[in-house]
């Protein structure tokens, strides 16, 4: 998972999300509201979305189809299960609002998060009407949010060979990517086979130059070769950045950039 920066709102949603709490604000002074009475108005930032996370799953960052994928509320619309004990309605007023929207697979999206929403806790819950976060601590990290998804989940390998296997962890024990990562299955089996091919295939070419060019202890080779690693493993379209950038950062850790003047950005 890595930032997501949808950009400025579409035109035209600003009125439809008026209008739609306008609508759905009637139905709910009668009762709590049903999935069908959101309708499907937010469906015309699909593509907006799908163009700004550059063509991927906001949280798996697996390459995704415009058509058949999901726009997703990133606080649940209908229901929200924030904990044992907690209220359980959703977040209907933001089911319009642009930075409550994602794009994200089905898998991620229907199969793993549904309508999950932990909270910490003592935290208190964002009163009706009101924008996030007010006085929320969600344990489920935002991508699209300031802070950095990278700052709390990290890949570390686990075997040696064609048996290595890159699995995601909370960095430094961090409590919001151990839940993160559990809520979504980023783990699940097929993520890790695709983790894994992504590293071999994909990054371990640049790996192998990066290495040979230390090895002769050429320093503009060196330099050329990690500016075509970051080029390809960064380019916005790109799936498994932030698996790329902790691949790079354990082969290459800091005393070694440091050493041949190598900038390894996050994504």
């Amino acid at each position: 998972m890595i930032r997501v920066d949808r950009g400025p709102t579409p035109l035209g949603l600003e009125a439809i999300r008026k209008a739609e709490v306008k609508r759905l604000a009637a139905i709910v002074r009668r009762a709590p509201p049903k999935a069908k009475d959101f309708g499907h108005e937010y469906n015309v930032v699909r593509g907006a979305l799908w163009k700004a996370q550059g063509r991927k799953c906001c949280y798996c960052e697996r390459r995704v189809d415009r058509l058949y994928n999901d726009v997703e509320h990133f606080r649940p619309k209908t229901r929200a299960y924030r904990g044992p004990g907690r209220p359980t309605h959703g977040y209907w007023w933001l089911a319009w609002t642009w930075e409550n929207l994602l794009f994200a697979c089905p898998r991620c999206n229907r199969r793993h998060k549904k309508n999950r929403f932990p909270l910490a806790r003592k935290s208190l819950v964002l009163p009706a009407r009101q924008n996030p976060p007010g006085p929320e601590r969600a344990l489920l990290i935002d991508p699209s949010s300031k802070e950095d998804p990278i700052c709390h989940i990290q890949f570390v390998p686990l075997g040696a060979g064609k048996r290595r296997k890159w699995l995601p962890v909370a960095r430094r024990g961090s409590r919001r990517g151990k839940r993160t990562i559990k809520i979504l299955k980023l783990a699940r089996p097929e993520l890790v086979d695709d983790y894994r091919d992504h590293v071999s295939d994909v990054v371990g070419p640049h790996v192998e130059k990066i290495r040979k060019a230390i090895g002769a202890g050429d320093g503009r080779t060196v330099a050329k070769a990690w500016r075509s690693a970051l080029k390809t493993l960064f380019r916005p379209r790109q799936v498994f950045q932030a698996l790329s950038y902790d691949v790079l950062d354990h082969h290459f850790p800091p005393a070694i950039r440091q050493r041949w003047g190598l900038d390894l950005a996050r994504p």
